[in-house]
C-alpha cells in the first residue's frame, strides 16, 4: 500500500497565537478552526498544514520542524513581516535556486520563505 502525503502537524505551545501567524502572515486559508484544541490551512498544493497543542502526552516539543513556502517577493515579504513583528532568522540572500530567508513563528519553528530563481529574474 503506498502512502500519500496527508498534512504537516506542528505541536503549538498556543494554537490561538500559531493560528493567527498562519492566517495573518502567510495568509494560509484556514480548514478547520477548532481552536484552541485544533486548527488546520488548506495549503495551495492539496496539503495540510495542522496544529495541535502541546500536552504532557506528548514528547514532540515546539520548535522541531521546518516548513518551506514560496512567495513571488522574498525582499517584499520580509520587509512586510519584519513590519508586523515577526522574528527574521536569516534575512533575504541569493541561492543556487532563488533567494532565501527564514522567518520563526510564534513557537520558533523556523519557516523557509523563497522566491525560485526564475520568478526572482522577472
Amino acid at each position: 500500500m503506498v502512502a500519500t502525503f496527508a498534512m504537516t502537524m506542528l505541536v503549538c505551545a498556543d494554537v490561538e497565537r500559531c493560528k493567527h501567524f498562519y492566517r495573518n502572515i502567510l495568509e494560509l486559508k484556514i480548514g478547520t478552526d477548532a481552536a484552541p484544541h485544533w486548527a488546520d490551512f488548506e495549503l495551495g498544493n492539496g496539503g495540510r498544514l495542522g496544529l495541535h497543542p502541546t500536552t504532557e502526552s506528548l514528547s514532540v516539543k515546539p520548535g522541531s520542524l521546518q516548513l518551506g513556502f514560496y512567495v513571488d517577493d522574498v525582499d517584499r515579504f520580509i520587509t512586510d513581516a519584519r513590519t508586523a513583528g515577526v522574528r527574521i532568522l536569516q534575512d533575504p540572500h541569493d541561492e543556487t535556486f532563488g533567494r532565501l530567508a527564514v522567518i520563526a513563528d510564534p513557537d520558533g519553528y523556523p519557516i523557509q520563505i523563497a522566491t525560485p530563481a526564475k520568478a526572482a529574474s522577472s
